[in-house]
């Protein structure tokens, strides 16, 4: 049962003992330079995201202090510190993570005027704001499969995909974050139908990561694997060839609905910089931002007037399943326990 622990993990029913976290706050971090710095917990440890903190440096004067750090342990760290908060802004990867910043009160209000003019109205709420979005999506080998169709996540269950299936393990929040989309917006029958079907047509035991799916797709290993969007243009611009090479055999099909995750970010619950948090998540939605997660980093933009790339356009046409995402996380026990009830290893 070692993805209920995952679950209360996710939940953060679980009081860690320590975190992990890359580097930790100096006293000089935060008493040399006034009012000029923000701290900032981050999950999402991506180069990508420490460029553009140094462009926010050099065009703000405010200096980004970074603790980075896996999104329940951050969490749970300011849990710890809710007396005398450490952190000013928190961001982090998972939509379903949001309704424990809420249940918890480790959020404040972000104050950011105008967002309805550049985002969804799914994308944020008063005290929590998207950055940035990724598709869970299908992939096949286009040499072999070149009139591949699917309509949706539920075909995976169709007879003619007896051994078929390859997708990573049952605990990654990827996988658990769409079970509970599912949960959230069809119900826990078709949810059961959805895990029964991946598990029932697995061409081998889940393993490895996203980007390793794909490579079993094109070695034969399977037909279809499970991936995100972004794994697969980071393949396509990475600097190793071999998954250059995959990546442009490798077919993207698009369910009718697709479940879309998000990184967010959201302003800590008394934080002692608060204006400089806001100017760093107002900066983070900014057009020229926005470009530099979708071309660096394969991320759709979750800024409206951002025109997607060639390279995003030519994955397909995405449509989002619904979603709300600040209940989202209510439902990853349930999906936990039925992935783990089911045989999601």
């Amino acid at each position: 049962m070692k993805k209920i622990f995952i679950a209360a993990t996710l939940l953060g029913v679980i009081t860690l003992t320590g975190c992990s976290a890359k580097s930790e706050l100096s006293q000089a971090d935060t008493s040399t330079q006034g009012n000029k710095f923000v701290n900032v917990y981050s999950a999402r440890n991506y180069d990508v995201d420490k460029d553009i903190f140094l462009e926010f440096e050099e065009e703000t004067g405010i200096k980004v202090n970074l603790i980075e750090g896996k999104g329940d342990e951050l969490t749970e760290r300011m849990n710890r510190e809710k007396g005398n908060p450490q952190a000013d802004l928190f961001i982090t990867v998972g939509g379903e993570t949001i309704a424990y910043a809420k249940e918890q009160d480790l959020l404040q209000v972000h104050g950011i005027d105008n967002l309805d003019d550049l985002l969804d109205k799914k994308f944020y709420g008063e005290d929590w704001v998207a950055l940035t979005k990724r598709a869970r999506i299908l992939v096949y080998d286009k040499t072999k499969n070149p009139d591949f169709k699917l309509q949706s996540y539920f075909d995976l269950g169709q007879e003619r995909y007896e051994k078929s299936i390859l997708v990573r393990s049952g605990s990654s929040s990827y996988n658990i974050a769409l079970v509970a989309n599912i949960l959230q917006n069809q119900g826990a029958e078709k949810a059961r139908d959805l895990v029964a079907g991946i598990v029932n047509n697995l061409a081998r035991e889940p393993q490895g990561n996203d980007r390793d799916q794909a490579k079993g797709v094109i070695a034969g290993e399977g037909e279809v694997g499970i991936i995100n969007t972004y794994y697969q243009l980071k393949m396509l611009t990475s600097a190793d060839a071999s998954e250059v090479e995959v990546a442009n055999l490798i077919g993207v099909a698009f369910p009718e609905e697709s479940h879309v995750n998000i990184s967010w970010g959201g302003i800590v619950k008394g934080a002692k910089n608060t204006e400089n948090a806001k100017k760093l998540l107002e900066y983070l939605l900014e057009e020229k931002q926005q470009k530099t997660y979708m071309e660096e980093n394969g991320e759709y933009p979750i800024n409206n007037k951002v025109v997607l790339s060639d390279l995003l356009t030519s994955l397909g046409e995405l449509k989002q399943m619904p979603v709300d995402y600040e209940t989202l996380g209510n439902f990853t026990t349930e999906a936990i326990m039925l992935m783990d009830e089911l045989g999601w290893k």
